[in-house]
């Protein structure tokens, strides 16, 4: 892989697709099996306060398992150039959402293109895993 491709994994959270580096993931599984002190970060609830639409089903476990996204699907991985990554500038991208990197034109089928976020694990860690 070249030093511009890098693989992120690809998932919906409040049908929204996200991208998560996939160097920072250590596994992935239901979410009925969480067990310890794992911090869950709920991007459905963030994007959409009070939000009742579908179960997320899967956690995404990063940085040793001490956090965990939650996602209603698992989509897969992708291997991304970062020349595509188109930069967000205010007010699409502020202070509360420094944890998002860029967004990136993902082809889903057809002729098809959904806009997907990538997320920044740096800015996660430094908030402890807390957003």
């Amino acid at each position: 892989m070249g030093d511009q491709q890098l693989e992120y994994l690809e998932f919906l959270a409040d049908e929204v697709h996200y991208l998560f580096p996939l160097s920072w993931v250590d596994r992935i599984s239901e979410r009925t099996k969480k067990k310890g002190k794992t911090n869950l970060i709920d991007l459905a609830g963030l994007t959409s306060p009070g939000y009742k639409g579908k179960p997320q089903e899967y956690l995404i476990l990063a940085d040793e398992e001490n956090a965990g996204f939650l996602a209603e699907k698992v989509l897969g991985i992708r291997v991304l150039d970062k020349r595509a990554f188109l930069s967000l500038t205010e007010p699409a991208w502020n202070e509360t959402n420094r944890y998002l990197e860029a967004a990136v034109l993902l082809q889903t089928g057809q002729e098809d293109e959904v806009l997907a976020y990538v997320l920044k694990p740096e800015i996660l860690k430094e908030r402890q895993w807390k957003l």
